[in-house]
């Protein structure tokens, strides 16, 4: 039997085996997320908070997903436990996914994704409560740098920690265009702001006179005497709108990188519903997102399994500068900051 990792905080050190630790032939016929010995329960707890609201790993040893799918964990394994497990070496932490099996069609020959789903599950991908559940353990062994090793096949999925280079930042505090493109020059020179919007005419004259209606329904709900007095309205609020300052509540800065891409600073307003926002003192005010993001030379290569050297070779030039220009913004505006998978970052690694 597997025993149960111990969760004194002083240290993460292997607990004796316990009677309510999992069977080896149930952890073999589960999909497993595989830890490094070096990540501690309480790292992989706070990371599932970021996720999943009001989860408790840490002192229940288990969240619930869904109705039927939970994580438990982790499991200490011997040498012998790992192999009748199906765990490859060195591995000898994990943590254990319980869900439904729910198969959709088999993936297209040839095709190719980031998480390595299409060569794990050759048979038909996850999908529903089972797919939502390893997307999430996919995510958190990138983010650790572990695996996760399916159930059926036996395969390991081994994301590469260095493809999450995107972040977004929440906070309270909007920084003003050539503020912001002030901060993200001084790591990107040559970032340029962009603003400019697209003119436009408005709906076509016969959107006013109700022919596309007629058009559309064969009559108009509305009188001329009800036409008069809507559009007597609309012109009304149109020359308040007009007598108004022009307020901007998005923009980007962009910069240019030739043959390695673009890197955008995305602002907008929203309403942010991560539950890492959810505890901030500042979640109920009206937020502001930054989205630091690579649109990379070739996209396609961004979604391959094994994205070719010249990808690889771009994405480490690029990725340094994405993290400090995070960095540089979340220290001038605050917030939080969270990676591609949604899992909070501290500022002080970037």
């Amino acid at each position: 039997m597997a025993g149960l990792w111990g969760r004194d905080k002083q240290a993460a050190e292997p607990a004796a085996e316990v009677e309510e630790g999992m069977s080896v032939q149930d952890l073999a016929a589960r999909h497993l997320l595989l830890c490094p010995t070096t990540v501690d329960l309480e790292v992989v707890d706070t990371l599932v908070r970021d996720r999943v609201p009001h989860s408790d790993l840490y002192d229940t040893g288990e969240v619930q997903l869904g109705r039927h799918s939970r994580i438990t964990g982790p499991y200490q394994l011997s040498m012998e436990d790992a192999v009748d497990a199906g765990v490859p070496m060195p591995w000898t932490v994990c943590y254990c996914l319980e869900a439904p099996v729910e198969r959709e069609d088999p993936p297209l020959p040839g095709v190719d994704d980031r998480d390595g789903f299409a060569y794990a599950f050759p048979e038909g991908l996850p999908w529903r409560e089972e797919g939502r559940a390893l997307q999430l353990l996919v995510s958190l062994a990138r983010r650790i740098g572990g695996a996760v090793r399916v159930a059926g096949t036996l395969q390991l999925i081994q994301p590469d920690p260095e493809r999450a280079v995107d972040y977004v930042v929440h906070s309270k505090t909007w920084l003003e265009p050539d503020v912001l493109l002030g901060i993200v020059a001084r790591e990107m020179p040559g970032a340029v702001l962009a603003v400019e919007g697209e003119d436009w005419a408005g709906p076509p004259a016969a959107a006013y006179t109700g022919e596309l209606l007629v058009k559309d329904v064969g009559r108009s709900a509305l009188s001329p005497g009800d036409l008069q007095r809507l559009h007597a309205a609309a012109d009304e609020r149109d020359r308040k709108m007009l007598a108004e300052d022009d307020v901007i509540d998005g923009f980007a800065i962009v910069k240019d990188f030739g043959a390695d891409g673009v890197v955008e600073v995305l602002v907008h307003l929203t309403d942010a519903d991560d539950p890492t926002v959810a505890g901030q003192p500042w979640a109920n005010e009206e937020l502001v997102t930054y989205e630091v993001r690579w649109q990379a030379p070739d996209p396609a290569a961004r979604e391959m399994r094994y994205p070719p050297e010249g990808y690889r070779t771009s994405r480490a030039r690029v990725a340094p500068l994405i993290a400090r220009t995070t960095r540089a913004l979340v220290e001038a505006a605050g917030g939080i900051v969270l990676d591609e998978d949604n899992f909070g970052v501290d500022r002080y690694t970037l």
